[in-house]
């Protein structure tokens, strides 16, 4: 994990998954607290596509990691 941060009730981190094929594909973590309930999602929208080094695949994740965050 290369990117984490929060802002607000919201806590975005960058993170990479196994894709088929020996690739590797960028996801985000997002944890939100509302009501004193805390919400994850993970999703891989936005993070580019499947790539061949984990290295690549988490950059990707991080720009939309900070687009989403707003930084």
């Amino acid at each position: 994990m290369a990117f984490k941060q929060t802002k607000g009730g919201m806590t975005v981190e960058a993170c990479v998954f196994p894709a088929p094929g020996h690739m590797f594909k960028g996801a985000l973590r997002v944890t939100t607290i509302r009501h004193d309930k805390q919400i994850q999602q993970i999703t891989g929208r936005g993070c580019g596509r499947p790539m061949p080094s984990s290295a690549q695949a988490l950059a990707l994740a991080e720009l939309e990691a900070r687009r989403v965050l707003g930084v």
